[in-house]
C-alpha cells in the first residue's frame, strides 16, 4: 500500500481492544448491586454458557468483572444486556 508519497513506508493501523471498560466509583461498587454480568442477562444461555445473540461472554462474566475491578477499578459492561 502506498500513502501517496514517494519513499513513504506503510504502517499498519493499530488494532485496539473493541471492548470498552467503564470506571466504577468504589463507594458505589460496595453500596449497589450491579447487574451487568452475563449471568444476569436474559440473552445468556446458562446451559451452554453462551450468549444467544452470539457475543463473546468471557469479558462480561461475573468472575471476570470482579477480577478486572479489583485490578483496574473498571469493568466491561455489555451494551446489549436485558434484565427481566
Amino acid at each position: 500500500m502506498s500513502s501517496g508519497k514517494p519513499g513513504a513506508k506503510f504502517h499498519p493501523k493499530r488494532i485496539r481492544p473493541s471492548i470498552k471498560k467503564d470506571a466504577i466509583n468504589p463507594q458505589d461498587y460496595l453500596k449497589y448491586d450491579f447487574r451487568t454480568s452475563c449471568e444476569d442477562c436474559s440473552h445468556f444461555d446458562s446451559k451452554n454458557e453462551s450468549c444467544t445473540l452470539g457475543y463473546n461472554t468471557a469479558p462480561h462474566r461475573k468472575a471476570q468483572q470482579e477480577h478486572d475491578y479489583n485490578i483496574t477499578g473498571m469493568i466491561a459492561q455489555c451494551r446489549f444486556i436485558e434484565i427481566d
